[in-house]
Protein backbone atom coordinates (compact mmCIF):
# COMPACT_ATOMS: atom_id res chain seq x y z
CA UNK A 1 0.00 0.00 0.00
CA UNK A 2 1.29 3.67 -1.01
CA UNK A 3 0.31 6.40 1.08
CA UNK A 4 -0.50 9.68 -0.57
CA UNK A 5 -1.89 12.65 1.42
CA UNK A 6 -4.69 14.53 0.40
CA UNK A 7 -5.46 18.22 0.67
CA UNK A 8 -7.41 20.23 -1.64
CA UNK A 9 -10.45 20.21 -3.72
CA UNK A 10 -11.52 20.80 -6.87
CA UNK A 11 -14.29 21.43 -9.30
CA UNK A 12 -16.60 18.13 -7.47
CA UNK A 13 -16.84 17.85 -3.69
CA UNK A 14 -13.92 15.97 -3.47
CA UNK A 15 -10.62 15.10 -1.85
CA UNK A 16 -7.41 15.52 -4.32
CA UNK A 17 -3.87 14.44 -3.30
CA UNK A 18 -0.95 16.14 -1.79
CA UNK A 19 -0.30 18.38 -5.10
CA UNK A 20 -2.34 21.13 -5.03
CA UNK A 21 -4.10 22.33 -8.20
CA UNK A 22 -3.77 26.14 -8.53
CA UNK A 23 -5.88 27.87 -10.95
CA UNK A 24 -4.11 30.91 -11.21
CA UNK A 25 -6.67 33.75 -12.69
CA UNK A 26 -4.33 35.55 -15.57
CA UNK A 27 -4.61 36.38 -18.90
CA UNK A 28 -3.22 33.89 -21.43
CA UNK A 29 -2.37 35.35 -24.64
CA UNK A 30 -1.49 38.97 -23.71
CA UNK A 31 0.35 41.62 -25.50
CA UNK A 32 3.48 40.11 -24.34
CA UNK A 33 2.83 36.88 -26.94
CA UNK A 34 4.42 39.32 -29.35
CA UNK A 35 7.17 40.32 -28.11
CA UNK A 36 10.47 38.04 -27.87
CA UNK A 37 9.68 34.88 -25.34
CA UNK A 38 13.33 35.31 -24.80
CA UNK A 39 13.41 38.67 -22.90
CA UNK A 40 10.74 36.45 -20.25
CA UNK A 41 12.25 36.46 -16.52
CA UNK A 42 11.83 32.58 -16.60
CA UNK A 43 13.26 31.96 -19.44
CA UNK A 44 16.21 30.96 -17.81
CA UNK A 45 14.89 28.17 -16.20
CA UNK A 46 14.51 26.64 -19.54
CA UNK A 47 16.39 25.72 -22.80
CA UNK A 48 19.64 24.48 -21.03
CA UNK A 49 22.74 23.39 -23.41
CA UNK A 50 21.25 19.61 -23.52
CA UNK A 51 17.72 20.24 -23.90
CA UNK A 52 16.41 19.11 -27.45
CA UNK A 53 19.14 16.61 -27.81
CA UNK A 54 17.97 12.96 -29.05
CA UNK A 55 20.56 10.25 -28.35
CA UNK A 56 18.90 8.13 -31.50
CA UNK A 57 20.93 7.90 -35.07
CA UNK A 58 17.54 8.41 -36.82
CA UNK A 59 0.87 5.92 -32.16
CA UNK A 60 -1.07 4.65 -35.36
CA UNK A 61 0.73 3.68 -38.34
CA UNK A 62 4.04 5.23 -36.10
CA UNK A 63 7.62 3.12 -35.78
CA UNK A 64 9.21 2.07 -32.79
CA UNK A 65 10.90 4.70 -31.18
CA UNK A 66 14.84 4.34 -30.81
CA UNK A 67 16.35 4.35 -27.12
CA UNK A 68 16.98 7.93 -26.31
CA UNK A 69 15.17 9.32 -28.89
CA UNK A 70 13.03 10.99 -26.98
CA UNK A 71 14.11 11.54 -23.93
CA UNK A 72 11.85 14.37 -22.59
CA UNK A 73 8.42 12.43 -23.34
CA UNK A 74 7.24 10.74 -19.78
CA UNK A 75 4.17 8.79 -18.84
CA UNK A 76 1.62 9.90 -16.29
CA UNK A 77 0.42 7.11 -14.02
CA UNK A 78 -2.83 7.31 -11.91
CA UNK A 79 -4.73 5.39 -9.04
CA UNK A 80 -7.79 5.08 -6.99
CA UNK A 81 -6.41 6.93 -3.95
CA UNK A 82 -8.97 6.38 -0.38
CA UNK A 83 -9.62 8.48 2.12
CA UNK A 84 -6.85 8.11 3.58
CA UNK A 85 -4.76 8.79 0.76
CA UNK A 86 -3.41 5.49 0.26
CA UNK A 87 -3.30 3.61 -3.04
CA UNK A 88 -1.51 0.43 -4.47
CA UNK A 89 1.41 0.27 -6.36
CA UNK A 90 -0.01 -2.69 -8.05
CA UNK A 91 -3.28 -0.49 -9.42
CA UNK A 92 -1.18 2.30 -10.66
CA UNK A 93 -2.52 2.38 -14.28
CA UNK A 94 -0.59 4.85 -17.03
CA UNK A 95 -2.63 6.67 -19.21
CA UNK A 96 -1.36 9.96 -20.89
CA UNK A 97 1.75 11.37 -21.77
CA UNK A 98 3.72 14.35 -21.35
CA UNK A 99 7.06 16.49 -21.92
CA UNK A 100 9.68 17.26 -19.50
CA UNK A 101 11.04 20.83 -20.06
CA UNK A 102 13.50 21.35 -17.42
CA UNK A 103 14.40 19.55 -13.84
CA UNK A 104 11.57 20.14 -12.40
CA UNK A 105 8.56 20.75 -14.51
CA UNK A 106 6.12 18.72 -16.48
CA UNK A 107 3.82 20.44 -19.36
CA UNK A 108 0.75 18.05 -20.52
CA UNK A 109 -2.78 19.14 -21.44
CA UNK A 110 -5.15 20.01 -18.75
CA UNK A 111 -8.12 17.35 -19.47
CA UNK A 112 -5.91 14.48 -18.45
CA UNK A 113 -5.37 15.75 -15.20
CA UNK A 114 -9.40 16.95 -14.19
CA UNK A 115 -11.77 14.11 -16.46
CA UNK A 116 -11.14 11.18 -14.71
CA UNK A 117 -13.17 9.25 -12.24
CA UNK A 118 -14.00 10.31 -8.54
CA UNK A 119 -11.20 9.68 -6.37
CA UNK A 120 -9.00 8.60 -9.31
CA UNK A 121 -5.57 10.78 -9.25
CA UNK A 122 -2.30 11.64 -10.60
CA UNK A 123 0.33 9.48 -8.30
CA UNK A 124 3.36 9.76 -10.51
CA UNK A 125 5.54 10.63 -13.57
CA UNK A 126 7.66 7.87 -15.22
CA UNK A 127 10.86 9.40 -16.84
CA UNK A 128 12.98 7.06 -19.36
CA UNK A 129 11.28 4.74 -20.65
CA UNK A 130 10.85 3.07 -23.84
CA UNK A 131 9.51 -0.33 -23.14
CA UNK A 132 7.13 -0.85 -20.87
CA UNK A 133 7.69 -4.55 -20.65
CA UNK A 134 11.35 -4.35 -20.01
CA UNK A 135 13.20 -2.17 -16.89
CA UNK A 136 15.73 -1.69 -17.78
CA UNK A 137 15.39 -1.70 -22.00
CA UNK A 138 18.09 -2.48 -23.67
CA UNK A 139 18.96 -2.45 -27.64
CA UNK A 140 22.13 -3.53 -30.02
CA UNK A 141 23.83 -5.13 -26.51
CA UNK A 142 23.67 -1.54 -24.73
CA UNK A 143 20.97 -1.04 -22.06
CA UNK A 144 19.82 2.49 -20.69
CA UNK A 145 19.37 3.43 -16.69
CA UNK A 146 16.09 2.07 -15.09
CA UNK A 147 13.43 4.14 -15.38
CA UNK A 148 12.66 6.68 -12.80
CA UNK A 149 9.23 7.57 -11.05
CA UNK A 150 8.41 11.01 -9.27
CA UNK A 151 5.55 11.93 -7.53
CA UNK A 152 3.73 15.77 -8.94
CA UNK A 153 3.98 17.82 -6.20
CA UNK A 154 1.77 20.58 -7.62
CA UNK A 155 -0.33 20.83 -10.71
CA UNK A 156 -1.42 23.96 -12.66
CA UNK A 157 -4.23 24.12 -14.81
CA UNK A 158 -4.54 26.58 -17.28
CA UNK A 159 -7.09 28.46 -15.57
CA UNK A 160 -9.67 28.94 -18.56
CA UNK A 161 -9.37 25.15 -19.79
CA UNK A 162 -12.86 24.25 -21.17
CA UNK A 163 -14.05 20.80 -21.48
CA UNK A 164 -16.58 20.99 -23.74
CA UNK A 165 -14.19 22.60 -26.39
CA UNK A 166 -10.88 22.06 -24.97
CA UNK A 167 -9.91 25.31 -25.40
CA UNK A 168 -6.88 26.01 -23.49
CA UNK A 169 -6.09 22.26 -23.12
CA UNK A 170 -2.60 23.01 -21.51
CA UNK A 171 -1.32 22.47 -17.88
CA UNK A 172 2.37 22.35 -15.69
CA UNK A 173 3.09 19.67 -13.60
CA UNK A 174 6.16 20.53 -10.53
CA UNK A 175 8.08 16.93 -9.97
CA UNK A 176 8.52 16.47 -6.38
CA UNK A 177 11.95 16.32 -7.10
CA UNK A 178 14.17 17.67 -9.18
CA UNK A 179 15.36 15.23 -12.33
CA UNK A 180 18.91 13.99 -12.71
CA UNK A 181 19.90 13.67 -16.07
CA UNK A 182 21.52 11.50 -18.31
CA UNK A 183 21.24 10.24 -22.25
CA UNK A 184 17.78 9.23 -21.72
CA UNK A 185 16.08 11.41 -19.68
CA UNK A 186 16.63 15.19 -20.78
CA UNK A 187 14.35 18.18 -21.63
CA UNK A 188 12.87 19.58 -25.18
CA UNK A 189 13.32 22.89 -25.91
CA UNK A 190 10.81 25.33 -26.24
CA UNK A 191 10.17 27.53 -29.20
CA UNK A 192 12.62 31.03 -29.26
CA UNK A 193 10.30 33.16 -31.04
CA UNK A 194 8.66 36.83 -30.80
CA UNK A 195 7.08 36.30 -33.53
CA UNK A 196 4.58 34.20 -33.08
CA UNK A 197 2.60 35.07 -36.62
CA UNK A 198 4.60 32.31 -38.45
CA UNK A 199 2.29 29.69 -39.69
CA UNK A 200 3.71 26.36 -39.38
CA UNK A 201 1.31 25.19 -42.03
CA UNK A 202 2.60 22.76 -44.41
CA UNK A 203 4.94 22.11 -42.03
CA UNK A 204 6.34 18.02 -40.44
CA UNK A 205 5.88 17.32 -36.98
CA UNK A 206 6.39 14.34 -34.92
CA UNK A 207 4.04 12.88 -31.89
CA UNK A 208 5.48 9.82 -29.78
CA UNK A 209 3.46 7.70 -27.30
CA UNK A 210 2.36 4.44 -25.67
CA UNK A 211 -1.03 4.92 -26.83
CA UNK A 212 -3.71 2.74 -29.04
CA UNK A 213 -2.00 1.33 -31.81
CA UNK A 214 -5.12 -1.09 -32.72
CA UNK A 215 -8.76 0.73 -32.94
CA UNK A 216 -10.67 -2.43 -32.95
CA UNK A 217 -9.22 -4.27 -30.11
CA UNK A 218 -8.11 -0.90 -28.52
CA UNK A 219 -4.91 -2.05 -27.87
CA UNK A 220 -2.03 0.47 -26.79
CA UNK A 221 1.73 -0.12 -27.50
CA UNK A 222 4.31 -1.46 -25.02
CA UNK A 223 6.91 0.21 -27.02
CA UNK A 224 7.42 3.60 -27.49
CA UNK A 225 6.15 5.07 -31.04
CA UNK A 226 6.31 7.98 -33.03
CA UNK A 227 5.01 8.87 -36.29
CA UNK A 228 5.20 12.44 -38.34
CA UNK A 229 2.27 14.29 -39.32
CA UNK A 230 1.87 17.17 -41.56
CA UNK A 231 0.33 20.80 -40.45
CA UNK A 232 -2.47 21.25 -41.89
CA UNK A 233 -4.79 24.59 -42.18
CA UNK A 234 -6.83 24.63 -39.17
CA UNK A 235 -10.21 25.19 -40.94
CA UNK A 236 -9.99 21.32 -41.64
CA UNK A 237 -10.53 20.33 -38.45
CA UNK A 238 -13.04 23.26 -38.20
CA UNK A 239 -15.01 21.01 -40.78
CA UNK A 240 -14.73 17.23 -38.95
CA UNK A 241 -15.21 18.93 -35.43
CA UNK A 242 -18.24 21.34 -36.33
CA UNK A 243 -19.38 21.34 -32.86
CA UNK A 244 -16.34 22.46 -31.41
CA UNK A 245 -15.01 26.07 -32.62
CA UNK A 246 -11.38 25.61 -33.11
CA UNK A 247 -9.30 28.76 -32.55
CA UNK A 248 -6.56 29.27 -35.31
CA UNK A 249 -3.97 30.95 -33.14
CA UNK A 250 -4.52 28.86 -30.06
CA UNK A 251 -4.53 25.43 -31.97
CA UNK A 252 -3.17 23.29 -34.19
CA UNK A 253 -4.61 20.84 -36.80
CA UNK A 254 -2.19 17.83 -37.54
CA UNK A 255 -2.85 15.04 -39.45
CA UNK A 256 -5.38 14.06 -41.87
CA UNK A 257 -3.61 10.56 -42.92
CA UNK A 258 -5.28 7.26 -43.48
CA UNK A 259 -3.68 5.03 -40.70
CA UNK A 260 -1.42 7.30 -38.79
CA UNK A 261 -2.82 9.52 -36.41
CA UNK A 262 -2.35 10.13 -32.25
CA UNK A 263 -4.72 7.94 -30.35
CA UNK A 264 -6.45 7.44 -26.68
CA UNK A 265 -3.39 7.60 -24.01
CA UNK A 266 -1.32 10.06 -26.04
CA UNK A 267 -3.08 12.73 -24.95
CA UNK A 268 -1.20 15.45 -23.46
CA UNK A 269 2.06 14.39 -24.91
CA UNK A 270 4.24 15.90 -27.66
CA UNK A 271 3.94 17.12 -30.89
CA UNK A 272 7.71 18.14 -31.82
CA UNK A 273 9.86 19.41 -34.46
CA UNK A 274 13.13 20.11 -35.17
CA UNK A 275 14.77 23.43 -35.32
CA UNK A 276 17.53 25.62 -34.96
CA UNK A 277 16.36 29.25 -34.76
CA UNK A 278 19.80 30.35 -35.29
CA UNK A 279 21.75 27.89 -33.37
CA UNK A 280 22.61 23.86 -33.76
CA UNK A 281 19.59 21.74 -34.44
CA UNK A 282 17.57 20.12 -31.69
CA UNK A 283 13.47 19.08 -30.55
CA UNK A 284 10.88 21.74 -30.19
CA UNK A 285 8.15 21.22 -28.42
CA UNK A 286 5.61 22.91 -30.44
CA UNK A 287 2.20 21.30 -29.61
CA UNK A 288 0.58 19.22 -27.01
CA UNK A 289 -1.65 16.18 -27.60
CA UNK A 290 -5.64 17.54 -27.82
CA UNK A 291 -8.16 15.64 -29.10
CA UNK A 292 -9.68 13.93 -32.37
CA UNK A 293 -11.87 10.92 -33.54
CA UNK A 294 -12.89 8.48 -31.84
CA UNK A 295 -11.39 6.10 -34.69
CA UNK A 296 -8.14 7.63 -34.93
CA UNK A 297 -6.25 6.86 -38.02
CA UNK A 298 -9.22 5.40 -39.72
CA UNK A 299 -9.99 8.27 -42.33
CA UNK A 300 -8.36 11.37 -43.62
CA UNK A 301 -9.64 13.29 -40.17
CA UNK A 302 -6.79 15.67 -38.69
CA UNK A 303 -6.41 15.94 -34.46
CA UNK A 304 -6.42 19.00 -32.60
CA UNK A 305 -3.22 19.88 -30.50
CA UNK A 306 -2.73 22.87 -28.58
CA UNK A 307 -0.14 25.29 -30.07
CA UNK A 308 2.62 25.50 -27.12
CA UNK A 309 4.07 28.49 -28.64
CA UNK A 310 0.65 30.83 -27.93
CA UNK A 311 1.33 29.61 -24.45
CA UNK A 312 5.09 30.03 -24.15
CA UNK A 313 4.07 33.47 -22.04
CA UNK A 314 1.34 30.78 -19.30
CA UNK A 315 4.31 27.99 -18.95
CA UNK A 316 6.81 30.91 -18.18
CA UNK A 317 5.01 32.55 -15.79
CA UNK A 318 4.03 29.18 -13.90
CA UNK A 319 7.62 27.65 -13.22
CA UNK A 320 9.65 28.89 -10.67
CA UNK A 321 13.40 27.73 -9.68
Amino acid sequence: MRSFLLSTTIKRNIQMPKWTIILLWAVCVSARTQRNIMDHPNWHLVNDDICGLSMSQRIIGGMNARLGQYPWVVRLGYAFVNKNGEYLEKNVTFGCGGTLINKDYVVTASHCLVDSPKDFYLVRIRLGELNVMSNPDCENGYCAPKYVDIEPSEIILHETYNKPTFRHDVAVIRLSQSVSFNEYIRPICLPETGNLDVSLVGQQAEVAGWGVVDIESGRSSSVLQAVKLPIVPTVLCQRIFDHIPIDDVLQLCVGGQIGKDSCRGDSGGPLMRVDSFGGPYKYYLFGIVSFGTARCGASTSPAVYTNVARYLPWILDHVSP
